[in-house]
């Protein structure tokens, strides 16, 4: 309610003494008190009635003035029943910008707060209804597939608040005017996943001045490291009633968005579920045609594929491919299908393929690192191929990108990604042996070796590491583990006698290694 309506309402007789000139504001409140300082009742925007009880000298003007202008009041109504307005109350208004009304002695103070609260309600009421009709339409648009970044815009504006959707990676959604710079969308990411339970209130290290809400997207089928979630600019302690409603709109309007670009990517998915074994059986005629419609080049030209695992397996059904599917979702023409063994096969475009892939990598990376926080029971392995052109390259690169994904599930790491190109030949070996074969391949060869210094708290293992490190350098290898040669020569004589290897011997020594790899 303004200020000027109230004084419209002809039975009130209300009348300005200064300060017409902000008729405009706004009163979100009407709240009488006779305390000198008052400004502890106060939370801004009410219409402070008195009736000057605490006025016993002209210096108490300016210090209930002073008290009710700081606390955000937006005008002062002073009733005349015991008097008239004192000239040094009118002035001290004026000092604070204040506007001033005089409440004559046949209107009560309950009669104005009484018209107050009917005019808020009023308009209360006005507001949900309107704010039920928009978001119905809303809500109606994006159900049938309207532009939803185009859809928040809107209904962020109606809110006169800033907001955002952001994924749970940090990738930009829609806003209700330009993106969060990146770096400051990864922290707030990575703080949704690590913080307390949402929503909850952040200040940014790029915006210490200014507090931020985050609230989480509920789809159907939601999980933290797939998901997204709601900025408000704000803190939501202090929202209104009226302010909450507001954002939970574009709660509701965002979760309906993601429940269907999470329908959609299943419905891609489930489409797209043959294309591992095609690949494999070089039907690359039918790969190209499944293709067709998702891939822009048609899958003519330059990708990298890309495989993705959670280790251990996760509880909730299609975990990895929602996860790969986020983290690739801002490549145009990117597929993803599997389930558990997720597979995406990612268009690079233009002349430097090579260098769009390391694009990707790196991206994919960076994502990774932001997820890490929500990764607490599982661990994420992610290996990416090189560069190949056209379909029947497709299948050598889905190959390459399995084979640096199992290294990645050997390195170890909350996240690792993990590129073909990247691989030395023999972790690309290890990488493709089943696990059984290596756990069984360690254990003939360092079994004894670990048995021994655990018997004996000695130091063979470490030994053969160091003397394959130097490249079997007596001398050098003495040096750096701070012993006498012969004590050397000691110890790799009860390797070799323990291994039945013959450290002298190039393939005796791969053995070794190989084995040591195994171990890391």
């Amino acid at each position: 309610m303004r200020i000027s309506e109230l004084l419209a309402v002809t039975r009130l007789h209300l009348r300005f003494l200064s300060g017409a000139e902000h008729a405009h504001r706004t009163l979100r409140w009407a709240y009488t008190t006779d305390l000198l300082e008052p400004a502890r009742y106060l939370r801004g925007g009410e219409f402070v009635l008195t009736g000057m009880m605490w006025r016993t000298r002209p210096e108490d003007s300016r210090t209930f003035v002073a008290s009710v202008a700081g606390a955000g009041a937006v005008a002062v109504g002073a009733g005349t029943a015991l008097g008239e307005v004192p000239a040094d109350l009118v002035e001290a208004c004026r000092e604070h910008d204040l506007p001033l009304v005089e409440v004559p002695p046949e209107t009560s103070f309950g009669a104005v707060t009484e018209e107050v609260l009917r005019s808020l309600t009023q308009h209360r009421f006005t507001t949900i209804a309107e704010t039920r009709d928009r978001h119905r339409r809303l809500m109606a648009d994006v159900a049938a597939g309207a532009d939803f970044p185009r859809a928040f815009a809107e209904a962020a504006a109606q809110t006169g608040r800033a907001a955002w959707v952001l994924s749970c990676t940090g990738r930009h959604i829609a806003a209700s005017g330009g993106p969060l710079p990146e770096d400051e969308r990864g922290w707030i990411a990575a703080r949704a996943l690590t913080g307390p339970a949402l929503p909850h209130t952040v200040r940014t290290p790029q915006r210490e001045d200014r507090a931020l809400t985050l609230l989480p997207v509920q789809a159907r089928e939601s999980h933290p490291l797939a998901t997204w979630l709601v900025v408000c600019e704000g803190d939501h302690a202090s929202w209104t009633e009226e302010e909450h409603e507001s954002v939970a709109e574009l709660v509701s309007i965002a979760g309906l968005a993601r429940s269907r670009a999470e329908e959609r990517a299943l419905t891609d998915a489930r489409h797209l579920e043959g294309l591992p074994r095609l690949l494999a059986a070089q039907r690359f005629d039918e790969v190209t045609e499944l293709l067709r419609g998702t891939d822009p080049t048609g899958g003519q030209g330059s990708h990298v594929v890309v495989s993705a695992v959670m280790l251990p397996e996760p509880r909730v059904p299609d975990l990895a491919r929602r996860v790969l599917l986020e983290l690739v979702a801002d490549r145009p023409g990117a597929v993803v299908t599997g389930d558990e063994d997720a597979l995406a096969v990612v268009p690079v475009a233009g002349t430097d393929a090579r260098a769009r892939a390391e694009e990707v990598r790196s991206a994919l990376l960076h994502r990774a690192r932001v997820l890490e926080g929500g990764l607490l029971d599982h661990r994420l392995a992610i290996g990416l191929s090189s560069a190949v052109r056209g379909v029947p390259d497709l299948r050598g690169a889905a190959v390459e990108a399995r084979h640096a994904r199992r290294l990645a599930e050997l390195r170890g790491g909350r996240s690792r990604v993990i590129a073909g190109a990247e691989i030395d030949s023999h972790e690309l070996l290890l990488a493709s042996v089943p696990e059984e074969v290596q756990s069984s391949y360690r254990e003939r060869l360092l079994g004894p070796l670990l048995a021994y210094d655990r018997d004996h708290r000695s130091e063979l293992v470490r030994t053969l590491e160091q003397f394959l490190a130097h490249s079997g350098s007596w001398q050098r290898c003495a040096a750096t583990m701070h012993v006498h040669v012969n004590t050397l020569r000691y110890r790799i004589g009860r390797v070799e006698e323990l291994t039945g290897r013959d450290l002298s011997s190039l393939e005796h020594r791969v053995d070794l290694f190989l084995a040591l790899k195994l171990r890391d």
